[in-house]
């Protein structure tokens, strides 16, 4: 009997455990949309502040924090809107911003490949541009990462050398 007793216990906790797990999947899987939500709201939030930031510092500062945050951002999430908006960052006339920016779009991969105009009409300029780091490299990164061979650089009224 005290066997018995304890196979019925044993099975009935077995039982318990499994009804609390089908009872909890629905939260743990909502649990996963918020982050999601989050980081996006972090994503608009940083976008904006590329866009008004008073200064080019703060603004290069925050385009750089979008790049990190763009390699976060999970396929699923990105929007055709998402993409066209950190595409319109591009206009931005400082070339610091601009790098970060095709960064950024270069981290979300063939996803942002509707950028590719964009990107490629940037790019003879960006590579005439003096400077250690132009956006030019991260133009390249960007078509590179979108499976899009970028052109050679172009001579740019140099020698040859």
């Amino acid at each position: 009997m005290r066997l018995r007793a304890r196979s019925l216990l044993l099975t009935s906790v077995g039982l318990l455990v499994v009804t609390l797990i089908v009872a909890l999947l629905p939260i743990a899987g909502t649990a996963q949309v918020p982050e999601g939500n989050a980081l996006l709201e972090r994503v608009r939030n940083t976008m904006a502040k590329v866009q008004s930031g008073k200064t080019v510092d703060v603004r290069t500062d925050a385009a750089e924090h979008l790049a990190s945050l763009t390699k976060k951002i999970g396929k699923k999430e990105i929007t055709e809107s998402l993409v066209s908006d950190l595409t319109s960052l591009l206009d931005s006339p400082d070339d610091s911003v601009r790098y970060w920016v095709a960064t950024a779009l270069g981290n979300i991969g063939p996803a942002a490949k509707t950028s590719v105009p964009k990107l490629e009409k940037l790019l003879p300029e960006a590579d005439c541009l003096n400077g250690a780091i132009t956006s030019a490299s991260g133009i390249r990164y960007a078509l590179t990462r979108m499976g899009v061979k970028p052109p050679p650089p172009p001579k740019c009224g140099r020698d040859a050398g």
